[in-house]
Formats: structure tokens, C-alpha cells, sequence
């Protein structure tokens, strides 16, 4: 009778255990999804922001496009100041 309860603690004891290992290795797999999901978070989030040629580049880009429109209007201006006015009376 004594053996059977020893062996009963001892089942119960290894149920435990390999309950416990089971949680344990449920636990170190949902942190390793967790850490891949902030990787991948990260990664979309330094894909999002520009480097800082891109933004130089862009910022290159709109200032040559903003001269080029000054020029433009200074000659349109410059047109039409040549124009004479003749009377026609």
C-alpha cells in the first residue's frame, strides 16, 4: 500500500514536472514570437523614415524647382515691360 502511494507521488510528480517543462517551453516560444514581432515592427519603422541623403536629395530637388519658377516669373516680368504701347487714334 506504501509503495503504491509512493509511486502515485512519484507519477504525480513527473505530471508536474512535465507540465512545468511544457509551460516553460510555451513561455520561451511566445517570447520568441514577441521579439520577432518587435523586430519586424522595427524594421518597418526604419523603413518608413527617410535617410538623410533622401531628405537632402528632396530638399535639393524643391529648392532647384523653386529657383527655376522665380526665373520664369523674372522673365515673364521682363516681357512685359519691353512691350510699347502704340496709340492707335
Amino acid at each position: 500500500d506504501k509503495q503504491d502511494q509512493q509511486q502515485d507521488k512519484q507519477e504525480q510528480q513527473q505530471d508536474k514536472q512535465e507540465q512545468d517543462k511544457k509551460e516553460q517551453d510555451k513561455n520561451e516560444q511566445q517570447q520568441k514570437q514577441e521579439k520577432e514581432e518587435q523586430q519586424d515592427k522595427q524594421e518597418e519603422k526604419d523603413k518608413e523614415q527617410m535617410s538623410k541623403e533622401d531628405i537632402e536629395k528632396l530638399l535639393n530637388a524643391i529648392q532647384n524647382q523653386e529657383k527655376e519658377t522665380k526665373e520664369k516669373l523674372q522673365k515673364n516680368k521682363k516681357q512685359k515691360t519691353k512691350r510699347k504701347i502704340t496709340k492707335d487714334w
